[in-house]
């Protein structure tokens, strides 16, 4: 049987940050979950709930970084600059 290559998807920047959207809620209600339970087990897995959560929101704010940076024109020298945007190195 011959394998089959699969395409990589890439999502929008608009698709990357309402994910982002959906992360931040959902952090923000783990975080009331967190405040209100009391059983040792439930805090435990309310701490697990909001790492897992913390690392997702990392990982989405990397992936507009790097499609936002992907989609920008080149920077260019400030003396050479007529609209263009100022490289930040």
């Amino acid at each position: 049987m011959a394998k089959t290559h699969m395409t990589r998807y890439t999502p929008t920047t608009d698709e990357l940050k309402e994910e982002l959207q959906n992360t931040a809620q959902a952090l923000r209600n783990a975080y009331d979950r967190f405040n209100f339970v009391t059983e040792p087990e439930l805090v435990d897995a309310a701490i697990f709930e909001i790492r897992s959560l913390n690392a997702r929101y990392s990982y989405l704010i990397r992936c507009v970084k790097e499609v936002s940076d992907a989609s920008a024109p080149p920077c260019v020298a400030a003396g050479a600059m007529k609209g263009g945007r100022l490289c930040q190195s």
